[in-house]
């Protein structure tokens, strides 16, 4: 027998009363539209925290079955942000679980909900909605990123990783070593005595060199 589960989460540091609030506001659409919501979930994490890290919302994933449907009061209530919600939507549309999210239009219509070719169609819409608001976001982002680059290039901040400090005993043996000083002594060798690998040996080495040529 098919089962209705409610999803309803709230960021750790928020009063309880949401809780409460996304539990009214979940019964009171199951009363109107004359249905029984089977089991709450409620789980407490932060919206930031990817929902392949909420321990509850994992477990109400694992019980769910083809035919069953999840009802939440916001869309985003489903993941951390744009990207995560359309995972979501793509796993339990193929799972053949419906999703019911109040604060989208259409999607919140619980006969539509129950046709399967107009649900299909909904949330087609909403996951290419979604796409395009991920992508805004990403822009966005990459925006505001890049204009602080420019900002802080305009006051003269040097961008990049900075430049590795040699050490004056990794200069003096690697002199030695390099001026054959150290007799049949081999590069592992050398890497070993200095408590260092090989490949950093060739990048500290390639420091040196650099900033031995750029010398007058």
């Amino acid at each position: 027998m098919n089962k209705i589960f409610a999803y309803m989460r709230k960021s750790k540091n928020t009063s309880a009363q949401k809780h409460d609030r996304q539990e009214l506001t979940l019964r009171e659409y199951a009363k109107h539209n004359r249905f029984v919501i089977d089991e709450f979930i409620d789980e407490s994490v932060s919206g930031a925290i990817n929902t392949d890290k909420r321990e509850k919302y994992i477990e109400l994933k694992k019980a769910l079955r083809s035919g069953d449907t999840l009802i939440l009061t916001d869309i985003d209530r489903l993941g951390r942000d744009a990207d995560n919600v359309i995972h979501e939507l793509k796993e339990l549309k193929q799972k053949g679980v419906r999703v019911i999210a109040l604060d989208v239009p259409h999607m919140n219509e619980w006969e539509k909900a129950k046709d399967e070719s107009i649900y299909n169609m909904i949330v087609d819409i909403v996951i290419t909605l979604k796409a395009h608001m991920a992508q805004q976001e990403n822009e966005k982002r990459r925006e505001r990123i890049n204009q602080g680059l420019n900002v802080a290039r305009s006051n003269g901040v040097k961008l990049g990783r900075p430049k590795a400090e040699l050490s004056p005993d990794f200069v003096k043996q690697y002199k030695k070593f390099k001026n054959r000083e150290l007799g049949q002594t081999t590069a592992s060798s050398l890497a070993r005595s200095l408590g260092i690998g090989r490949s950093t040996l060739y990048k500290y080495a390639r420091i040196y060199e650099q900033n031995t040529t750029k010398k007058p």
